[in-house]
C-alpha cells in the first residue's frame, strides 16, 4: 500500500510540476509536434490553373506550361517529404524532455495499473477470505458493491467533452465514448488514491491514540 501510494504521489507531482522544470513546456511540445508532423508542402501561393479565357495560342501554351511546372514541383516536394527520414521524439529531446512530452501517457498508464491492482486486490483477497471463512462472502459482496458504486459515480462525473490539445489538430481526441472512458478511469484513480491515502492516515492516527 505504501509503495502504491508513493508511486501515485510521484506520478501526480511529475504530471503537474514536471513541466515547470523546463523553460517553456508549450514551446517544447510545439517544437516536437512540428518536427513529427513533417514538412508542410502546402504551396505558399495558389497553384496556377488552366485559364480557359485565353485566346492567344502563345498565352495558352505558357499557361499550360506554368500549370504543368507547378504540378511537377509540388509532386517533387511531396515525394521528397515522404522519403525524408522521420525523426523520433528521442532524437528531438533529452531523456527528461521526452518523459515530459509523454507525461499524459505515463499518467494514464499508471492509472490503468492502479485499476488492475485494485481489481486483483478486490477479487483475490476476499476470495482467499471466503475460502478460509465462508461467512466472509458477505464482506466480498460489500467490497464488490462498493467498487461498482465507485465506478458508477466516476462515470456520472466523467465528461465526454472534446479536449483542446495545443498543437494537435487531429480527431483522435474527439470520440465521446473514448473521452468518457478515459475520464472515468481518471476519476476512479483519484478516488482510489484518496481512499488509500485516507486509510494510511487513519491507521497512523489510530495507533497514535491507542
Amino acid at each position: 500500500m505504501w509503495v502504491v501510494a508513493g508511486i501515485s504521489l510521484i506520478v501526480v507531482l511529475f504530471f503537474y510540476i514536471g513541466p515547470k522544470t523546463v523553460g517553456d513546456y508549450d514551446a517544447l511540445v510545439d517544437r516536437v509536434d512540428d518536427a513529427l508532423a513533417g514538412v508542410d508542402i502546402t504551396p505558399l501561393a495558389p497553384m496556377p490553373v488552366i485559364d480557359t479565357s485565353l485566346t492567344d495560342s502563345i498565352a495558352i501554351a505558357e499557361n499550360i506550361a506554368a500549370v504543368q511546372q507547378a504540378e511537377e514541383e509540388h509532386l517533387a516536394a511531396a515525394t521528397a517529404a515522404a522519403e525524408a527520414p522521420q525523426k523520433t521524439v528521442k532524437e528531438l529531446t533529452t531523456g527528461w524532455e521526452a518523459l515530459l512530452y509523454f507525461r499524459t501517457d505515463i499518467a494514464l498508464m499508471w492509472a490503468y495499473i492502479l485499476i488492475l491492482i485494485t481489481l486483483i486486490a478486490a477479487i483475490a483477497f476476499p476470495l482467499v477470505a471466503v475460502i478460509s471463512n465462508p461467512k466472509a462472502l458477505i464482506r466480498l459482496l460489500i467490497v464488490l458493491a462498493g467498487f461498482a458504486v465507485l465506478v458508477v459515480v466516476s462515470y456520472l462525473l466523467a465528461s465526454d467533452t472534446a479536449m483542446e490539445i495545443i498543437g494537435y489538430d487531429g480527431t483522435g481526441n474527439t470520440d465521446p465514448g473514448t473521452l468518457k472512458m478515459v475520464d472515468t478511469v481518471l476519476f476512479v484513480t483519484y478516488m482510489l488514491f484518496g481512499l488509500a491515502l485516507g486509510s494510511i492516515l487513519y491507521a497512523i492516527t489510530s495507533k497514535a491514540f491507542k
